[in-house]
């Protein structure tokens, strides 16, 4: 019987404090300021984070678009390097769906940024190579991920479209720092016609270099071929010849994939209609 009535006691006792802490912390009325504030926060995150890979597009096109511009080779080191980070920093925000994909991707920007900054301040050739070669490793490693995402797309969305164009830009960068490396470690292996192109000391290439690396780029992968940087070695004629073919297959392969897709989905929702 003792037993018995501590635990009613006990039971009346959580009652009246759970009553009360009930009473102390009311939801929040829909209608309340604060709820408003955080539901229109929560639709601008939404919205935000729908369009990622449309940002990580417009970013890809500011090295190339601003490169022109730019005077000094100062401003050249400061905007491009800034304009890239912001390519780097999209990418992790395009990852961001699953946290390990985005963990990854954040860290090795974090080490990309750690070398590429530090190769300014100390002028360390060794850090500029591996500065390149661990950018062009994070570049790949974005294009993975958006390519899983359009694989794993079931119909063609805005976002399965803006993720194929930006796997295409950035095969064109991917390509730019092959180039750029290899010229480092054999200047031969391209020539630069002197009418159109500033001869560039050798081992200062980051800003220069690799921006006319990128032109070169993209000029094969829309096999353009305009014929002012010319492949001078088998290695280099070699990554050409293959940037220009993987550049022509994925186009076919990726529009015939969304095509097919496109088609897929009508035809079930016919289906569903019968």
């Amino acid at each position: 019987i003792e037993g018995f009535l501590r635990n009613q006691k006990l039971g009346n006792i959580f009652s009246s404090h759970h009553t009360r802490t009930l009473h102390l912390t009311p939801p929040l009325n829909p209608w309340h300021p604060d709820k408003i504030l955080l539901e229109k926060f929560l639709h601008l995150r939404d919205l935000i984070f729908s369009r990622r890979f449309l940002y990580l597009f417009l970013a890809l096109l500011i090295p190339y678009l601003i490169h022109p511009f730019i005077g000094t080779e100062l401003e050249g080191l400061v905007l491009l390097d800034l304009s890239f980070t912001l390519v780097l920093i999209m990418g992790v925000f395009a990852a961001s769906d699953r946290k390990h994909l985005a963990a990854t991707a954040l860290g090795i920007v974090i080490l990309a940024q750690a070398l590429t900054w530090s190769s300014r301040a100390v002028s360390n050739h060794v850090l500029i190579l591996t500065g390149l070669m661990v950018n062009a490793i994070y570049l790949i490693y974005t294009v993975a991920v958006l390519l899983r995402h359009v694989i794993v797309s079931r119909s063609p969305t805005r976002n399965t479209i803006f993720a194929s164009l930006c796997i295409y830009l950035l095969l064109g960068y991917i390509w730019a720092f092959f180039y750029s490396f290899l010229q480092d470690i054999h200047p031969a292996s391209f020539y630069f016609n002197p009418a159109y192109f500033a001869v560039i000391p050798h081992g200062k290439h980051l800003y220069s270099e690799t921006f006319y690396f990128l032109y070169y780029s993209f000029t094969t992968l829309t096999t353009l071929g305009i014929g002012d940087i010319v492949p001078a070695t088998p290695l280099s004629r070699m990554l050409t010849a293959m940037e220009a073919v993987l550049g022509q297959l994925y186009l076919v392969v990726m529009v015939t994939y969304l095509v097919g897709m496109h088609l897929s989905k009508l035809n079930s929702a016919h289906d569903q209609k019968d």
